[in-house]
């Protein structure tokens, strides 16, 4: 993965990319968890070992964690289970968003984020992930429209190669399989 963020961002950050530690370069958010059997807190931590407490709450306003977290048992120190299993599909992402937003990256890679919710998770999931990558560099992978609808440069790809690209309203214009997809998932 660091030999393709090196090539990507070389020429962007205009320094020597071998100089440049690529740990805190970019935050990653997938549809599947990394998360620990400990607290919640702890977890969100993960991404900057010496956070605050008011920026771990932070972190948690901005991605729209606040409101679960303040229900639970222990709150910020209520232990979640191995992968987080005492925790719903979007509660888990809000988890991993906090923590995005709490390593306070450059570039942001989100993965399927928003795959594996139903519909109103993903509109709380999705208006947090607009804090997370607010003037950011993201990279999206996804098969939900809604999650790159707003992006200014979509790559349309097809059996592996890359067939069209551009805006939203380009593309419904001009790729028969943007539209295609996105038709289908209005539906």
């Amino acid at each position: 993965m660091s030999h393709l963020i090196r090539t990507l961002f070389s020429a962007k950050l205009n320094k020597d990319i071998n100089k440049i530690d690529t740990s805190n370069l970019f935050a990653y958010c997938t549809q599947d968890h990394y998360l620990v059997d400990d607290t919640i807190k702890k977890n969100i931590a993960y991404a900057k070992e010496n956070a605050t407490q008011k920026e771990i709450e932070k972190a948690c306003d901005f991605a729209a964690a606040s409101e679960f977290i303040e229900k639970m048992p222990e709150k910020f120190d209520t232990t979640i289970g191995e992968n987080g299993v005492r925790l719903s599909g979007g509660q888990k992402q809000r988890i991993s968003i906090a923590r995005a937003i709490l390593k306070e990256s450059p570039i942001i890679l989100l993965d399927e984020a928003t795959s594996s919710l139903d519909a109103d998770s993903e509109e709380i999931v999705q208006n947090a992930i607009k804090n997370l990558t607010k003037n950011k560099t993201t990279l999206v992978i996804a098969h939900r429209l809604s999650t790159i609808h707003n992006a200014d440069k979509i790559f349309v790809m097809k059996n592996g190669e890359i067939i069209n690209s551009g805006n939203h309203e380009f593309l419904i214009k001009n790729c028969e399989e943007y539209k295609s997809l996105y038709q289908k998932q209005l539906k």
